[in-house]
């Protein structure tokens, strides 16, 4: 079965964070949320401010990955069919290039500099580095079976990637490109998100309905259960609470970190998926596969405060959430 061709509302695991954003700006500057949405191979955007959907742009075919870029002012969409990564100007909404990888790409990520892109190959069990100022491919690590989910260091330092067939995550030293050490977590990882203070990370274990939060000195592991399913995880600014999409059951688990317990859930559309967090509007995106819309939830009473819709078998896998740096013009 191909694991992204989809014909019931069920998930075929056997396929693809930062899921949390850093946004540090107030309400007089636009943010916008990228959703692919694969069944219909289009991007909405979304002004997160007023939750509605702004632009649709026709992409590649099957977009899956998100990773945006406010210093490029860029958005790097992967097209696990199209064998190659759509790259948007979000100043203008449109499509200004596409990058060939000859794979099936699938999660994806940005270092906080923007300069080096990561992309997984989820079939041929790689890691691509693009250049984003040539769009060269400048190396390729093997790195586990079915990698899915990345996530970068804060400093810059390290890459962290969910082998979902391998049970584990390996961490790279982007400085040599080499594997550092493999860290096992539960069964087929998928999502992956990152605390802002870089020290906690969680594994998204897709066939066990439960997260590994590690502790990334100590590698010390609890194992929290979530709902039917999870997908994705995105930490609060705070780094208090992680929400995580729960598939199966359609809801998103709220994590109390300190707690290590589920505090809360929410109900949410059909097949929730991707999620990131607009901080500065207190608004977590839930990317809804089988409704073929967002949810948003407010991140301080966890209630749903709208429905948006979007296009057919909305993803948004990544870091999808951009906003513009503080010092820029509104």
């Amino acid at each position: 079965m191909n694991p992204f061709k989809r014909i019931t509302p069920l998930i075929s695991f056997t396929l693809l964070a930062f899921t949390a954003c850093s946004v540090h700006s107030g309400d007089i500057q636009p943010s916008y949320a990228y959703i692919t949405n694969q069944g219909d191979h289009t991007v909405s955007v979304i002004d997160t401010r007023h939750h509605q959907v702004t632009h649709t742009i026709q992409t590649g075919k099957a977009p899956v990955g998100v990773a945006v870029s406010a210093k490029l002012k860029r958005a790097y969409i992967t097209h696990v069919e199209g064998q190659g990564v759509s790259i948007i100007d979000s100043t203008q909404h449109t499509i200004i290039d596409f990058i060939k990888v000859h794979g099936s790409p699938v999660g994806i990520a940005l270092t906080p500099d923007s300069t080096i892109l990561f992309v997984a190959d989820w079939f041929d069990n790689r890691i691509m580095a693009i250049d984003t100022a040539t769009h060269n491919t400048i190396h390729e690590i093997k790195v586990g079976n079915a990698p899915a989910g990345l996530v970068i260091s804060p400093d810059n330092k390290k890459l962290y990637v969910a082998n979902r067939d391998a049970d584990e995550i390996a961490e790279i030293e982007i400085a040599s490109m080499t594997i550092k050490q493999r860290i096992k977590v539960g069964k087929h990882p998928f999502g992956l998100a990152l605390s802002h203070h870089g020290k906690l990370i969680a594994s998204v274990n897709v066939q066990e309905d439960s997260i590994s939060l590690i502790d990334i000195n100590t590698l010390q592991q609890d194992k929290i259960k979530t709902g039917y399913h999870p997908y994705c995880a995105a930490f609060n600014s705070d780094d208090k609470t992680l929400f995580v999409t729960n598939t199966q059951d359609d809801s998103v688990s709220v994590v109390d970190v300190t707690q290590k317990k589920v505090i809360q859930t929410i109900n949410v559309g059909n097949t929730p998926e991707g999620i990131s967090i607009d901080h500065a509007n207190n608004s977590a995106y839930v990317a809804n596969w089988g409704s073929n819309n967002v949810s948003v939830i407010n991140t301080k009473t966890f209630q749903v405060i709208t429905t948006i819709k979007t296009g057919d078998k909305s993803r948004a896998f990544g870091q999808f959430i951009l906003q513009p740096p503080s010092n820029s013009p509104p």
